[in-house]
């Protein structure tokens, strides 16, 4: 049986930008940077776009202010990496061919997590980006539940599943 995924860091985001920017225009999984402009000639600029997808990184979101572009990454795991990434994909805005229309405006950066470790906020004034906390009941049930993962207790239990699921054949 193949396990579930829950989708976490999807549903937050989403519920997250209809509750702040839900009158605003927003973009999900924004490939960023530049394409060739050798492919955008040979193939037109639709082609080549499509054809670039893959190699380009990709942003959460970007939400379209009056007058600003707000860069979003949210993160329930690994909250550092997003963090990480968002001065980075900043750089990139200016060449992305999909949000030409939109510019100029000023780039504003934000990371969503369900919880913020202690040096995280601290972390995020010195890079520029505003560190906004989204924790609904049931992303609460996810925090407990990544803090539980640590206890001897819960990686006994682990430990169990991962060997039965091996005695039966299941992985």
């Amino acid at each position: 049986m193949a396990r579930k995924s829950r989708q976490v860091e999807t549903r937050m985001l989403s519920e997250y930008l209809l509750a702040n920017y839900g009158k605003f225009s927003f973009i999900l999984d924004v490939p960023l940077g530049n394409v060739s402009e050798g492919l955008m000639a040979s193939q037109g600029y639709q082609a080549a776009i499509n054809a670039a997808r893959p190699f380009r990184p990709r942003a959460d979101a970007v939400v379209i202010l009056p007058r600003y572009l707000l860069l979003v990454e949210a993160k329930v795991w690994n909250a550092v990496n997003g963090l990480a990434k968002l001065p980075l994909y900043k750089s990139l805005l200016p060449f992305t061919p999909e949000l030409k229309q939109y510019q100029p405006r000023e780039v504003l950066m934000e990371l969503v997590v369900g919880s913020a470790p202690s040096n995280l906020s601290i972390m995020a004034r010195d890079a520029g980006v505003t560190l906004k906390i989204y924790n609904p009941p049931w992303m609460q049930e996810v925090v407990d539940g990544m803090n539980k993962y640590w206890t001897p207790e819960y990686q006994a239990a682990r430990q169990e599943k991962i060997a039965l699921r091996e005695h039966f054949g299941l992985e």
